[in-house]
């Protein structure tokens, strides 16, 4: 073969058929690791304890709201982001209550509020934005004496709060 008809190394065809397939795989794989690294999974919210390579979900604080006898409406204004709830049970209610919203697939979905007692008994809070889908409850005093667990369907606007325990029997 003569100089004159070979053309320069990035002319050859011979080489962009070698070298194409692990130039894209580095491409794609790179891509991969940041879409990886951006929309990571989210933490499971609810009490579990990891034993070894065995998770265990401890249930003493819904216990300890069964052997209470708490119970609860929860009112949810989807459109405004407003939650109150009336909760009955206790002797001396708290003056705050910590509710966690959380979706079960977007962690950006979560709405966690701190909900204070007004001069009627009712605990209200604005999460300042609409509040979509269906997402799991946990409602606990500041605390963390008991817990209230429960899920919001995708549509519901009022539900009642009872121990899961409770609810089983």
């Amino acid at each position: 073969m003569n100089d004159e008809q070979t053309g320069p190394w990035y002319r050859q065809f011979w080489f962009w058929f070698v070298m194409a397939p692990p130039m894209a795989s580095i491409v794609v794989g790179l891509s991969l690791v940041g879409i990886a690294i951006t929309h990571g999974d989210s933490l499971v919210a609810d009490d579990y304890s990891q034993a070894g390579r065995a998770l265990h979900k401890s249930l003493e604080r819904e216990r300890a709201a069964a052997e209470l006898g708490l119970d609860g409406t929860m009112i949810v204004d989807r459109e405004a982001g407003v939650v109150t709830i009336h909760l009955q049970g206790l002797e001396e209610m708290p003056e705050r209550l910590q509710l966690l919203l959380a979706h079960p697939t977007h962690a950006e979905r979560d709405v966690d509020l701190e909900l204070e007692r007004n001069s009627a008994g009712l605990y209200r809070a604005s999460a300042r934005r609409p509040v979509d889908g269906r997402h799991y409850i946990r409602l606990q005093p500041d605390d963390g004496g008991w817990l209230l667990a429960a899920e919001l369907g995708g549509t519901d606007a009022e539900m009642s709060l009872a121990p899961r325990n409770r609810n089983a029997e």
